[in-house]
């Protein structure tokens, strides 16, 4: 039997998002944000009206996300696998689900949240959470780069899996600057031929894989969720570069060198979660200086790794020492 997305989504938010909890009864949370969510119809603003758009076409898939904006009330529309919109004002949230397709939950824990929490001061970054001893470790890399797949096969080496597509960054009072990061729920989505490959080497941990829809080939893998939601102090971000073998003579390699702040900063940017959204949210500018502010305190790193989805499993066990030689 088919899961109902609605009731998906409301036990999913039994367990809070990036430092958000999502109520549907009302009921107060712990965290440092709540939002009061409903399912309801929205009479969506016309596409003509958006002050941002996006358009994400890959091989195997098309998006278009556009954003309006009247009076307090913002609408975020997905037209994807998935389509829907979320409607924010202030701290209420409102959302009108189309049957069929993938359900809300994935696209409201990444573009829904990042919304809301960057309207709230905090960067919301494209990036995976590992979390190892105690500190949280991003991963950042374009779609369609294997950044999932490599990451979940870190879990194997000790690293705990906090956030999938999206990390909001809170920034602390105290002096020297630190930042921090809440779990997300714990899924990944990846190609049927990465989750095979998963299957073969997530053999100690409980996880659950199904299919996001029946007319999407993608698969959907959950870990254990993190009941205690509470903070990861940020150790250090990466960016994630896979080469092909002409690229180099040591293109066989894995390396990891440090990223020079003006071109970090760059990466950053390119990596936000919004995209080019920030302008037609008023923010850009403040946004710009944070990230700079960022780059001060948090280290950011380039991994070079070979193509080849067999390589990954020898690959993720590099860059583990790689980090380990950092520490």
């Amino acid at each position: 039997m088919d899961t109902d997305p609605q009731q998906e989504l409301i036990a999913l938010s039994r367990n809070p998002l990036h430092g958000v909890t999502l109520t549907f009864n009302g009921t107060q949370g712990t965290t440092p944000h709540q939002l009061n969510a409903q399912f309801a119809q929205i009479t969506p603003e016309p596409q003509s009206e958006a002050v941002w758009q996006l358009v994400d076409e890959g091989e195997r898939y098309q998006s278009l996300i556009t954003l309006t904006h009247k009076a307090e009330r913002w609408q975020l529309s997905v037209q994807c696998e998935g389509q829907g919109v979320f409607e924010l004002n202030q701290n209420s949230l409102t959302i009108d689900w189309q049957p069929g397709g993938t359900g809300p939950a994935h696209y409201l824990q990444t573009m829904g949240i990042s919304l809301f929490l960057e309207l709230n001061g905090h960067l919301c970054l494209h990036a995976n959470t590992l979390v190892k001893n105690q500190q949280a470790h991003l991963f950042l890399a374009p779609s369609r780069t294997g950044k999932s797949t490599l990451t979940a096969l870190l879990t194997t080496l000790g690293y705990t899996l906090t956030t999938d597509d999206m990390a909001a960054l809170y920034q602390t009072a105290q002096q020297p600057t630190q930042y921090q990061v809440y779990p997300s729920w714990a899924k990944v989505r990846l190609w049927p031929d990465s989750a095979e490959l998963l299957k073969s080497q997530l053999t100690n941990q409980a996880v659950q894989q199904k299919k996001v829809h029946q007319r999407f080939a993608k698969q959907e893998i959950s870990f254990a969720p993190q009941h205690n939601h509470v903070p990861t102090p940020v150790k250090a971000m990466y960016y994630l570069n896979r080469t092909e073998p002409t690229d180099s003579e040591e293109s066989g390699q894995v390396t990891l060198t440090r990223i020079a702040p003006s071109a970090a900063l760059i990466i950053l940017m390119q990596n936000s979660m919004l995209g080019d959204a920030y302008r037609a949210l008023g923010i850009e500018k403040q946004r710009i200086k944070a990230l700079a502010e960022l780059l001060q305190s948090i280290p950011f790193y380039k991994i070079n790794y070979p193509s080849g989805l067999e390589n990954l499993p020898n690959i993720a066990n590099q860059i583990d020492k790689l980090i380990n030689n950092q520490n």
